[in-house]
């Protein structure tokens, strides 16, 4: 597994997320940083950064090395309705996004409460939107994830898009995302995912994240949401 593995581009970082867990950096034009917060272990104080080390994600210039946040790859799925959904329809939005699977026994359902709060606090605004990938598509199917939202007492279904894809497209996309998920036959329901929850602003770009197990975390993470939606 990935996860906490701290390679040497890591601490190169390190200064951005340790210190004070709760210094807020800012870009010159005042919208969350790139390193803004750091998802933390709360057991053992590490901060999960490794991701930011994967293809895709080119936290700074390598000439200038200022901040410098790319977007996500082009992706085409189907959402909870069978509509197509890709990250365009995304693009002027800032929006919201995790890596889940139905069955999961452990931290999906904290995550979604955590999610629930977000689409709460900023559902009526009309550029705000999130979304919700699955990582098990083999049992996932739309249908079952349109039930699942309905559960959850999810109504705009516009809002918020339940994904299905290709399952090894999902697990390369998910480095975009700084996010974890992969098969694990060991873990709980088979899956290991980070819980993270990203923030991406309009251009597509990730520009915050943190671990929906953690509700201090995300409500740093709602500052961060009000920054982009009022700039």
């Amino acid at each position: 597994m990935r996860l906490t593995q701290f390679l040497p581009l890591c601490f190169s970082v390190l200064f951005f997320a340790c210190g004070d867990g709760n210094l807020i950096t800012r870009e010159n034009n005042d919208l969350p940083d790139y390193y803004r917060r750091h998802a933390q272990d709360p057991k053992t104080g590490e901060y999960l950064i490794d991701s930011l080390g994967f293809p895709g994600n080119h936290p700074t210039d390598p000439v200038t090395g200022k901040i410098d946040p790319q977007p996500v790859r082009d992706w085409q799925f189907v959402d909870q309705l069978n509509r197509p959904v890709s990250n365009k329809d995304f693009l002027g939005k800032v929006h919201v996004a995790e890596f889940f699977f139905t069955s999961c026994p452990t931290i999906c359902p904290r995550v979604k409460g955590q999610m629930l709060r977000l689409e709460a606090e900023f559902g009526d605004h009309p550029d705000f939107a999130l979304l919700s990938f699955t990582v098990d598509p083999k049992r996932d199917t739309p249908e079952k994830m349109k039930a699942y939202a309905e559960k959850l007492g999810i109504t705009d279904m516009d809002r918020w898009r339940f994904v299905h894809g290709d399952k090894f497209e999902i697990y390369e996309l998910d480095q975009d995302y700084m996010s974890i998920a992969e098969e694990n036959a060991a873990a709980p329901g088979g899956f290991d995912h980070s819980g993270y929850i990203v923030l991406l602003d309009r251009e597509g770009r990730v520009r915050s994240y943190a671990s929906g197990l953690d509700e201090e975390e995300v409500n740093y993470l709602m500052k961060d949401i009000e920054l982009l939606l009022n700039n």
